[in-house]
């Protein structure tokens, strides 16, 4: 993926952001709403990884929570030939848990308000009837208004048989 590039005809994608084993996240510009947004682009191709990061956006956009990243529109688009899905979410400043940590332990009253926060988020998903299953400080971001809980990719509802990353029960 290029910068620049366009996705369904308005999400023109701006500079990488961070990327992980099945997909690359962009700063990007919503050119019809004319703001700022965050686009995961999914880069594996296999129909099962289609099937997650499609979950991941139906399972993350049913949350409305402070603390929980908005998902605004999933598609997909051609890149380079390819059809490829993509979720595009809110897009935040900060930085993560995991980058924060790394400088050394947060004060006592900070540490407690991002457990706070988490909570509060993962109660929400509970009360939807979904499960986070990733829960670690790299899908924590600090953000200037507090935290918010990153990458809902394998969530799974509550009671539902697990799935492997193959897609088999």
């Amino acid at each position: 993926m290029q910068r620049d590039q366009l996705l369904a005809g308005r999400y023109r994608l701006l500079e990488r952001l961070g990327s992980g084993g099945m997909s690359a996240v962009h700063r990007a510009y919503d050119e019809v709403l004319e703001r700022d947004v965050a686009v995961k682009v999914l880069v594996d191709t296999d129909t099962n990884a289609r099937q997650r990061i499609r979950g991941e956006a139906k399972a993350a956009a049913r949350l409305s929570h402070p603390h929980v990243t908005s998902v605004y529109d999933y598609g997909e688009s051609a890149l380079d030939g390819v059809e490829v899905p993509f979720v595009v979410m809110e897009l935040l400043g900060g930085h993560t848990l995991e980058h924060r940590l790394a400088v050394g332990p947060l004060p006592p009253r900070a540490g407690l308000r991002v457990c706070a926060e988490v909570a509060s988020a993962l109660a929400a998903a509970h009360d939807q009837g979904l499960v986070h299953r990733d829960i670690k400080p790299g899908n924590v971001m600090l953000t200037p208004t507090g935290a918010k809980v990153l990458d809902f990719g394998i969530a799974a509802a509550a009671g539902a048989p697990e799935i492997d990353f193959e897609g088999r029960p």
